[in-house]
């Protein structure tokens, strides 16, 4: 059975319980207090974040190769087109979400009030 140590506010994490959740996986979650990570994160994952996927003897960390080797590793149902030329705009989709929506996040659940006013305004547009 496949381990997913996920940070429960994390939305890195949560991208991947969608990707096990969709492909029907039984996995075990193990919720890790992002204020308050367990000792042996840091061996599972150098950099000491989550998301971290544990499957017997492998552990991979980082969103994108997690989903990737989920959709892989178990292929039905495909949740990326077969198709490569949509394959790859649904790469740039994720990316661009990543990068120009994920990024405000900490801005919204940490930042001073001008800091969330401003990235609510960027999600807005």
């Amino acid at each position: 059975m496949m381990t997913l140590y996920s940070g429960t506010t994390c939305p890195f994490s949560q991208r991947c319980r969608i990707v096990l959740f969709e492909k029907g996986m039984d996995f075990e979650v193990v919720d890790v207090d992002l204020d308050n990570k367990p000792e042996d994160l840091v061996i599972m994952n150098p950099y000491n974040r989550t998301p971290v996927l544990v499957e017997r003897d492998l552990a991979l960390f980082e969103s994108n190769i997690i989903n990737e080797y989920i959709d892989d590793r178990f292929p039905h149902p495909q949740l990326m087109p077969a198709d490569p030329v949509m394959r790859a705009r649904a790469r740039l989709f994720l990316f661009r979400f990543e990068n120009e929506l994920f990024y405000h996040v900490d801005a919204l659940e940490q930042g001073t009030t001008k800091q969330a006013d401003k990235a609510r305004s960027f999600i807005k547009e």
